[in-house]
C-alpha cells in the first residue's frame, strides 16, 4: 500500500490576484464595519421583521453620501393657469422641487414640426397658444442631468454659475427652478432650517434675522381687475402689531371690516382681483381710500368692543391700532412712450417722454394724460390727500427723473414743515418720510444708479427678477450696501409650492417687509402660514414689528 503524504498546494497568481482586489474592496468601502453597524442596530431595536428594517438602512447608507443623482424637468400650470416649470431634484437625502411660474422669462417651447417639409404649426394652433414648455422641458432635462449629476448640492455657487452659463440653452426659469431646488437640498445636507442655511450663504449673523412686517394686498385695480383703478395694487400694514400672529390676525379682521363693506355697496364689490385683494366697481382712489378708513374704524370698534384678551391679541398690538397703506402703481403698465426721433418702435430708440393714461382701463375714455411733470404732482397730491407711507412704481421704470423728482420733493418737504409739526417717521427710520419703491425701476437702471441719482430709497425684489438664487442674493447684499431698504415680493402667478422658499429667503435675508399678496387668494395665505409656522417656532427670529425698514 502506497503512502499519501500532505502536501500544501500553493494558489496560484489568479487566485491571490482575486483575493487581494476582495480584501482591498471591502476596505475601500469599509463593507464589514458597516454591515456590523447595521446588523448591530437591529439586534438591538429587534424589530419584527428584521430583514425589512435592515434593507432601509442599508438605502439609507448606499444613498447618504450621494449628491445629486437625478433631476427632472415638467411642464406645470401656475397660479393663472398658464404654462409654467417645475424642476425636481434626486439626491442622497431625498427629493426636492420647485416651480416658477409663466411671468418668469423662459424661452420658447421648440417649434413643432408635422414633418421635415411641412412649416411650423401657427402659434394660435399649438397647445397653450405656443406657449407651451412640454419639449423645452426634455431638452432641459438632458442638459440638466448631463451638468448638475455627481454634484454636491452643497455648493451653491458652483452651480449656479454652471446654471448661469445654461441660461440661453434653457432659459431663466428653468434655471431659478433648478437653483433653488439645490439651495432646500443644500439645507438638508447641512442639517439646517432653510432659513439659517440662507443667512450661512449670506454671511449674516443670526441675530439679523427676523419675521417680516405683512403689507397685504386689499384692493386690486388696473390689468388685474375689472374696475377703473388706474394703479395695480393698494396694500396695508398692521403697524401696532407686535407679533406676526397678531400682524396676520389684524390683517384678517380688516379684510372682514371691508368684505362688510364692500358688501353694502352691492353686487360685484367684493369681487376678488389676481393678487389676493377685493376688486370693487369703484371710481376713484378718493373713493376707494374713503371706503379702507371706514374698514379701519370698523376694525377698531369691534376689537375695542371685544377686548384684547377675548381676540388673543397682545393689548400693545392694538393700544392704539395702526394701520399704514401703500400703493402700487405699476405705472409700466399706462405708460406710453415716445422717442427722440418720433420712431414709431420705442424699443429702437432712447425713451425720452412718458405720457401716462390714468384712464387707461376706463371703456371710450380719452382722457387722464399726464406727461411725467403732471404725474409727478399727481402722485405728490395723492400722497398728501391719501396719507399712504409707501407709493411703488409710480413712474415708469425708464422715467428716472419723475422718481428722483419726487425723492427730492419729500425732502423739500421735510425742510418746510415747522420743527413744532410731529415728524413722520415711517418703519422706525428717522430718515424716511415716504417709502419710494422701485421695481421696474431697479431692473431698467441698477441698485447703483438709483442710489447716484437718489431716485428711490427701497427696492421690491421678486424670485423672478434673477437666474439663480445666488443672484438674488448678491442684489440684497448690493442693496443694504447702499443703503437701500427691501420688500419681498411675489407675481400674481407665483405657483404656491414656493410658499415655503420666500418665506425662508424673507427671515434668512433679514428683510423686513414682504408684499405676499392678499388674504382672499389660498396661494398668498400659504405664504403668510409660512410665516406664522416660523414665528412660532421654538428659538425662532424676532419680528420686526413697527421698525421694518431694513
Amino acid at each position: 500500500m502506497v503512502r499519501q503524504e500532505n502536501v500544501d498546494i500553493a494558489p496560484d497568481d489568479s487566485e491571490v490576484r482575486e483575493r487581494d482586489l476582495v480584501e482591498a474592496y471591502l476596505q475601500e468601502h469599509a463593507l464589514e464595519t458597516e454591515l456590523n453597524q447595521v446588523i448591530n442596530q437591529v439586534v438591538a431595536d429587534r424589530p419584527e421583521d428584521p430583514f425589512l428594517v435592515l434593507s432601509s438602512l442599508l438605502y439609507v447608507k448606499a444613498t447618504a453620501k450621494r449628491g445629486i443623482v437625478h433631476v427632472e424637468v415638467k411642464e406645470v400650470l401656475d397660479g393663472l393657469g398658464l404654462p409654467g416649470i417645475l424642476v425636481r431634484l434626486h439626491t442622497g437625502k431625498g427629493v426636492f422641487e420647485a416651480s416658477i411660474p409663466s411671468s418668469v422669462l423662459g424661452l420658447p417651447d421648440i417649434p413643432e414640426v408635422v414633418d421635415e417639409f411641412a412649416p411650423t404649426i401657427p402659434e394660435d394652433k399649438q397647445r397653450y397658444g405656443g406657449c407651451g414648455y412640454k419639449l423645452r422641458a426634455e431638452q432641459a432635462q438632458v442638459l440638466l442631468i448631463e451638468k448638475l449629476v455627481d454634484l454636491e448640492p452643497t455648493d451653491q455657487a458652483a452651480i449656479d454659475s454652471i446654471l448661469t452659463r445654461l441660461e440661453p440653452d434653457i432659459g431663466r426659469n428653468i434655471c431659478l427652478a433648478a437653483s433653488i431646488a439645490v439651495c432646500k437640498a443644500a439645507a438638508k445636507y447641512a442639517e439646517l432650517p432653510l432659513f439659517e442655511y440662507i443667512a450661512m450663504l449670506l454671511e449674516l449673523p443670526l441675530e439679523n434675522v427676523c419675521i417680516p412686517m405683512p403689507q397685504f394686498s386689499v384692493v386690486n385695480g388696473g390689468k388685474y381687475a375689472s374696475n377703473k383703478l388706474f394703479v395695480q395694487e393698494i396694500f396695508v400694514a398692521p403697524v401696532s402689531a407686535t407679533s406676526f400672529a397678531d400682524a396676520l390676525q389684524l390683517g384678517t379682521e380688516f379684510n372682514r371690516s371691508l368684505r362688510v363693506q364692500l358688501d353694502e355697496r352691492g353686487v360685484g364689490f367684493s369681487n376678488t382681483g389676481a393678487f389676493g385683494g377685493f376688486a370693487p366697481q369703484m371710481q376713484t382712489l378718493a373713493e376707494t381710500f374713503q371706503t379702507l378708513r371706514a374698514a379701519v374704524d370698523d376694525t377698531r370698534t369691534r376689537i375695542e368692543a371685544a377686548g384684547a384678551a377675548a381676540l388673543l391679541l397682545d393689548p400693545t398690538s392694538i393700544t392704539p391700532l395702526r394701520f399704514e397703506f401703500g400703493i402700487d402703481f405699476a405705472a409700466s403698465e399706462f405708460v406710453e412712450l415716445s422717442t427722440a426721433g418720433g420712431g414709431a418702435d420705442p424699443d429702437e430708440a432712447t425713451r425720452t417722454t412718458f405720457t401716462y393714461n390714468t384712464d387707461k382701463w376706463v371703456t371710450g375714455s380719452s382722457g387722464g394724460l399726464q406727461n411725467s411733470d403732471g404725474m409727478l404732482l399727481m402722485v405728490r397730491s395723492l400722497i398728501r390727500e391719501l396719507n399712504v407711507t409707501s407709493v411703488v412704481d409710480p413712474f415708469d421704470g425708464g422715467d428716472i427723473k419723475a422718481f428722483a423728482g419726487l425723492f427730492s420733493s419729500e425732502l423739500d418737504r421735510e425742510e418746510d414743515e415747522s420743527e413744532a409739526a410731529p415728524r413722520r417717521m415711517i418703519g422706525g427710520d428717522p430718515n424716511c418720510r415716504l417709502q419710494i419703491v422701485g421695481d421696474t425701476l431697479a431692473q431698467e437702471h441698477g441698485l447703483d444708479t438709483i442710489s447716484d441719482e437718489r431716485a428711490a430709497n427701497t427696492i421690491l425684489l421678486q424670485l423672478h427678477q434673477f437666474t439663480t438664487v445666488s443672484r438674488a442674493l448678491e442684489t440684497i447684499t448690493d442693496a443694504r450696501r447702499l443703503g437701500l431698504s427691501i420688500i419681498l415680493g411675489v407675481t400674481a402667478s407665483q405657483a404656491t409650492s414656493e410658499g415655503s422658499f420666500v418665506a425662508a429667503l424673507a427671515i434668512g435675508a433679514g428683510i423686513g417687509q414682504v408684499k405676499f399678496g392678499g388674504l382672499s387668494a389660498s396661494d398668498c395665505v400659504e405664504r403668510y402660514n409660512q410665516l406664522l409656522l416660523a414665528s412660532e417656532e421654538p428659538n425662532a427670529p424676532g419680528f420686526v414689528a413697527s421698525a421694518y425698514r431694513r
